[in-house]
């Protein structure tokens, strides 16, 4: 059976069963590419949240050559939460490679801004006696 494709996942499993502390995050991106020459080009931006179901913990590298590639984005996540970090901003590189013998490595970027949302803490139970 296939996962529900508007079931926003994280670490191959449901967003809620990876993070159950999360109530939320948003996740601004935008790709990068860079040619031989060394000449940048935006790959355009994009916005992604759990509540709309656009959340994907693993985003795939555009350039279509590239094997083995992505944006582990997940990875950022999971950081923030055990820092109990509500926000991060950086820059993601590639790790696929282009070519199937010369392998030469892919040299996309994403540039991304994290916000986290915590779910309430709810406080232990007194004990009764």
């Amino acid at each position: 059976m296939q996962p529900d494709p508007q079931t926003p996942r994280a670490f191959d499993q449901p967003f809620a069963e990876a993070f159950p502390e999360l109530q939320e995050v948003i996740v601004e991106c935008e790709g990068w590419s860079r040619d031989v020459a060394g000449a940048v080009t935006s790959r355009g931006r994009f916005t992604m949240s759990v509540i709309s179901g656009t959340f994907r913990g693993r985003i795939p590298c555009p350039h279509p050559e590239c094997h083995g590639g992505g944006f582990e984005i997940e990875q950022v996540v999971d950081q923030m939460v055990r820092e109990r970090q509500e926000g991060r901003e950086g820059v993601l590189v590639c790790a696929g490679w282009i070519g199937d013998r010369d392998r030469v490595p892919c040299v996309n970027s994403l540039t991304y801004s994290v916000v986290v949302f915590f779910r309430p803490r709810t406080p232990p139970e007194k004990p009764q006696g």
